[in-house]
This record gives C-alpha cells, sequence and structure tokens, in this order.
C-alpha cells in the first residue's frame, strides 16, 4: 500500500521527464566578460530598477576560504528587495523564498558566466489574484534587466506543455512547515538559531521583516560542506541558497515555521544528481528538522 501511495504521488514528477530544469529555472550566459564585471553590473542595473539589492553573498570565498580550492567563482544575489514584501510575507509567509529573490551568477568551466533565477509561476498556486500579479511583475523585471546583459538559454515551451505541466505541478507541496504552541515568537526565534547552529547549518543572516506583532522573520541558514557538494553539481540551486527558514506569529499565537519542501526537491531533480548529491540533501533536511523538533522540545 505504501509503494502505491508513493507511485501516486510522483506520477505527475515522472511525467515532467527531463525538460524540469528548464521549466523550473531561467538560465542565462555572458561570454565575453570577467565574472566580477558580471556581478557588479547586474547590482548596479538591479539597484537602478528598484529591484534592489539587499545582501551580495560571495558562497565561492566562503568555501574556498575551508579549504577547497577548486570551487568555481558563485555568488548570490537576494534582491528584489520591495516595499510590499512585509506585506506580502504576512499574508503568504512561503513567497519569502522568492522574495527576495535569489541570482545566482556562476562561473563555467569555459570561463563564461551564467546566471539563473527560478521561474516563479510554479509556486503561486494559492496566492490570491494580486499577490500573483506582484509577484509575476517583479520577475518579469527581474528577467528584462538580466537579459539586458545576457543571453538567455531557456528552452521554449508550447503553450500546451506549459498548461500541462502547470495542472501537475499544482498537486506538488513546495513547503515543510510546522505550528510552535506556548512559546513566544522571540523564544522561538534565539532557540531555533541555537538549534540551527548545533547541527552545522550556519546563520549567515537573519531579517527581521516586521518587528511588531505580528512579527515575522527568516533565517539565511547554510551548510558550506553540503553547498560545495550541490552547488558544484547543480548549480541552478543556487536560487533556493542559502536556505530560508522563516517564522511568523500566528492570531493564535503560536510560532508557524516553514522552508522549501527538500523532499519535493529530491523527487523533481533526483535523476540528475548522483546518489551522494542527494544524501546530501536528505542529510540538509534531517538537520534542519532535527532543530525545529528541538525547538518544540521532542
Amino acid at each position: 500500500m505504501k509503494k502505491l501511495l508513493l507511485l501516486l504521488f510522483l506520477f505527475p514528477l515522472l511525467s515532467l521527464g527531463t525538460d524540469i530544469i528548464s521549466l523550473m529555472f531561467y538560465t542565462y550566459k555572458v561570454k565575453d566578460a570577467s565574472f566580477n564585471h558580471v556581478v557588479e553590473e547586474l547590482k548596479q542595473k538591479l539597484n537602478s530598477k528598484d529591484l534592489k539589492v539587499l545582501r551580495t553573498l560571495t558562497i565561492s570565498e566562503a568555501i574556498k576560504a575551508r579549504g577547497i580550492k577548486d570551487f568555481p567563482n558563485y555568488t548570490v544575489l537576494l534582491a528584489c528587495d520591495k516595499k510590499e514584501k512585509e506585506s506580502l510575507l504576512l499574508r503568504s509567509p512561503f513567497m519569502s523564498n522568492l522574495i527576495p529573490c535569489s541570482v545566482a551568477i556562476y562561473e563555467n568551466k569555459d570561463g563564461s558566466v551564467s546566471i539563473t533565477i527560478l521561474n516563479e509561476k510554479p509556486y503561486l498556486k494559492d496566492l490570491s489574484k494580486e499577490d500573483k500579479e506582484f509577484i509575476n511583475r517583479t520577475y518579469s523585471e527581474l528577467r528584462s534587466v538580466i537579459s539586458s546583459i545576457a543571453k538567455p538559454e531557456r528552452k521554449k515551451f508550447s503553450n500546451g506543455y506549459l498548461k500541462k505541466m502547470t495542472r501537475e505541478l499544482r498537486n506538488i507541496s513546495f513547503e515543510t512547515s510546522y505550528n510552535i504552541k506556548g512559546m513566544s515568537f522571540d523564544d522561538v526565534k534565539t532557540l531555533l538559531k541555537s538549534s540551527l547552529d548545533g547541527v552545522n547549518m550556519n546563520i549567515l543572516a537573519v531579517e527581521d521583516v516586521r518587528k511588531e506583532s505580528p512579527k515575522y522573520s527568516f533565517m539565511l541558514a547554510c551548510n558550506l560542506t553540503y553547498g560545495d557538494k550541490i552547488l558544484k553539481e547543480f548549480p541552478h540551486f543556487g536560487t533556493l541558497a542559502p536556505c530560508r527558514i522563516y517564522l511568523y506569529e500566528k492570531p493564535d499565537g503560536s510560532v508557524g515555521i516553514g522552508y522549501i519542501n527538500i523532499q519535493t526537491l529530491i523527487r523533481l531533480y533526483g535523476k540528475h544528481l548522483h546518489r551522494d548529491t542527494v544524501e546530501v540533501f536528505e542529510k540538509a533536511d534531517k538537520d534542519i528538522k532535527s532543530a525545529i523538533k528541538e525547538v518544540k522540545g521532542e
């Protein structure tokens, strides 16, 4: 029975086929510019177009500092820091995976530079029309800016194919969530940070989106050893890096915690990953869940 349920769950994912990477990401390439030039030019253009860069995360420098000298140049820009962010995240906490947007910039073996962002549409199924329009508009602006300095590489799909894939993706859960009762928001945040540090999910930053009740924060958590293995094989995942673990006050006084559903990522992209990389994903998921359970006292 368990195998049957698993098969029914996986069926839509399997039917997505080899086009899943092209469907879920937008990738652009620059051939005649240095890595640092691309990063700085893109930052300037984003800041000039109301797509403010909130943070610049030099992932490759951090990984190289750990003694892994052959890791390629890799930077993630947290951008799209718009004034509507606070109200959006209070209504739809999971959207911290999209806003701010992660722009992954990385150097290829041939010396060219790639820029990858998420395709936002598969993640918007439960949003209001207003919120969908805001995120679609923001990502359209983001794609326009990137296209001004890089050539898109995304495969073109027919409208029929896109509609079919959208229907299948609609049944997929992209969120892992928990609810904690009997503790204040601030206590949960303090304990969660400590617990994540305890499983080597280093907190690179804490963004306090709203400091008054209802409070909302998200943590940028990363294990650089995991990052080395994952990003070398599948650099697209920088669009979801560092892992955003968000927490927010609910009307009943409890605290919600959530993050991207890593098991869904494994099911979507597992066929494109070596087994040891899949195991890294599974270990990261186990670490985060362990930290949250510690906060809950389990």
